[in-house]
């Protein structure tokens, strides 16, 4: 477990929110649910009688933002230490000399000791990529490859009333999970050089489409969401009232930002972005 004095030394060097680009729009995304509300009905219970288009209505529509936390870590640890080496040596030899120093060999295992002073180097990396919400590692490596954009604040994120699903997981937490895996036990007679530092401490905001059906002639209701940033397809989406009961107000945010910059020692950066009301909360409590 990392304590708090080795967490207040790593560095952080980078923290930022990030939204990517919305490759969907509202037109695209009501298009496509409009092309596939059949198959959200598919199975094969349905499969010798399918649903017609015009048996199906579209009921409700959702565009939300869902986020991932991206963490990246390296550490560095250079140092010194002595070690002895036994070597071995041919049958017939009783002593030798190297570099002017004389060595008595062992006459029972025909070896000799030879000290050293070893100069190391020891680098890790550590990344974690996990899904804000569920707190699960996902398949986000695909999105670094999409545009994006850096907000200054949530605010820009809710302003047209566009929710966001809740943050269940801390970046207090992933960062003290990264440093776990960074910081090592370090057999050594004198540290010459260590280096932890956070290279990434992002968090990514991707737009989610969500249509939910009504299939009148079997009174059957159907979910398919449209992923904003890939245009991939989920037959198999969260319920919509599920999802609502779990939403972020703006006022939740600034309270997920006032525990960041209460508990995330370095920086406090990305607590500032997280909207201006953590600035009147921070001197409302001093």
């Amino acid at each position: 477990m990392v304590n708090q004095e080795e967490f207040g030394k790593i560095k952080v060097e980078s923290e930022k929110l990030l939204l990517l680009q919305d490759i969907l729009g509202w037109d695209k995304a009501r298009q496509m649910a409009n092309d596939n509300k059949t198959k959200t009905f598919n199975s094969l219970l349905h499969f010798l009688n399918p649903p017609l288009a015009e048996d199906i209505d579209l009921i409700y529509e959702e565009k939300r933002y869902e986020a991932f936390w991206h963490v990246v870590g390296t550490s560095t640890f250079e140092y010194m230490k002595r070690n002895k080496y036994k070597v071995p040596v041919g049958v017939e030899v009783e002593n030798l000399e190297i570099l002017g120093k004389d060595f008595q060999v062992d006459k029972e295992n025909k070896t000799f000791l030879i000290e050293s002073v070893e100069h190391c180097k020891e680098n890790y990396r550590e990344e974690v990529m996990m899904d804000a919400n569920t707190d699960q590692k996902g398949d986000f490596v695909k999105y670094l490859r999409f545009p994006h954009q850096k907000l200054l604040s949530t605010e820009e994120l809710t302003k047209d009333g566009t929710p966001v699903v809740n943050l269940e997981t801390r970046a207090n937490t992933l960062v003290r999970q990264v440093l776990q895996n960074l910081v090592k036990p370090i057999k050594a007679d004198e540290i010459l050089h260590e280096d932890i530092t956070v290279h990434d401490l992002n968090l990514y905001f991707y737009p989610v489409y969500t249509f939910e059906y009504h299939w009148k002639t079997k009174d059957k209701k159907a979910t398919v969401a449209f992923d904003g940033v890939t245009g991939e397809v989920n037959l198999k989406a969260n319920k919509i009232g599920e999802t609502l009961k779990k939403t972020f107000t703006n006022n939740d945010l600034f309270e997920f930002s006032k525990e960041i910059a209460q508990n995330l020692v370095p920086g406090g950066g990305l607590a500032v972005m997280m909207g201006k009301k953590v600035l009147e909360m921070t001197a409302k409590k001093k």
